[in-house]
């Protein structure tokens, strides 16, 4: 089946869903946005306002990209503020327009400062004091790592791909040994998710799940190592504290090292990486 390559210009059908374009009429500025590797997006100015016009790009269809789940998890936060306002979603077209927001996208310095990562860890305490939408399943980090193993295929680090996905179920039990209420987790902290204007934005849901909150403090340590000197104040401010937090938080920078090491591979190997290039 064939994919979406690469859009060089937004196609003019994906511009007639922006509001003020449906009629054909000419957007007042159009600037491709910096940033993301799984989508193409667009500043588009009309004469109804500011929008985001993000179309697919051919990793889109990288291991774990869920677009169902992703709209309805960004739908349950986007009211409560943490999430830009969706006006169109494409479906199967692989479109979406949500509003504009002015701010500055983090980087890798801000992951360093105490100051922010304790407001990060607040916001991410409001995040998860929502309720998760009761049709998404629940967060399986084991059974995800099996669907990376299936998708990579057999090869030569087939031995260590295997011993991987048991670390991940492993140390995945050892989060689970706390019973946490389930949370809405955005599940890809990194820096360039973050937009920080009259608000502190978290961008880009496609791996959000619903899980124990503790998974999203594991994802900033994991996926920036200068952010663990502070990670009791992050834990602090997240809400997550008591006997054994330091001990599951641990545990769940496991499940994110072997589960993105899987991922990778995944991509890049057997039918992974046939999804990424087709």
């Amino acid at each position: 089946m064939n994919r979406p390559q690469a859009h060089a210009v937004p196609p003019a059908a994906a511009l007639a869903l922006v509001p003020g374009l449906e009629s054909g009429s000419p957007p007042l500025r159009i600037e491709r946005l910096a940033g993301g590797t799984v989508n193409d997006s667009w500043r588009v100015d009309t004469a109804r306002g500011r929008f985001v016009l993000r179309l697919d790009a051919p990793a889109a269809h990288r291991p774990g990209v869920d677009r169902e789940r992703e709209r309805i998890l960004h739908d349950a936060v986007a009211p409560a503020g943490f999430a830009p306002r969706t006006l169109v979603w494409g479906g199967a077209a692989g479109v979406q327009v949500r509003e504009y927001l002015e701010g500055r996208t983090w980087n890798a310095a801000d992951m360093a400062q105490p100051g922010q990562l304790v407001r990060l860890g607040r916001r991410l305490a409001g995040l998860h004091s929502l309720a998760p939408p009761s049709e998404v399943a629940p967060f399986d980090p084991g059974a995800v790592a099996e669907l990376y193993l299936e998708l990579a295929g057999a090869g030569a680090a087939a031995p260590r791909a295997r011993a991987m996905a048991d670390e991940v179920r492993a140390a995945a039990l050892q989060v689970a040994s706390h019973v946490a209420r389930p949370a809405i987790v955005h599940g890809d902290l990194t820096h360039a998710n973050l937009l920080d204007g009259a608000g502190l934005w978290l961008l880009d849901w496609e791996y959000a799940q619903c899980a124990d909150p503790v998974y999203d403090v594991a994802c900033v340590l994991a996926y920036s190592p200068a952010a663990r000197a502070q990670a009791g104040r992050l834990l602090e401010a997240a809400g997550i504290a008591g006997p054994g937090a330091a001990a599951r938080l641990g545990a769940a920078i496991r499940v994110y090292e072997a589960l993105t090491w899987l991922w990778h591979r995944a991509r890049t190997t057997g039918a992974g990486a046939s999804r990424s290039a087709n």
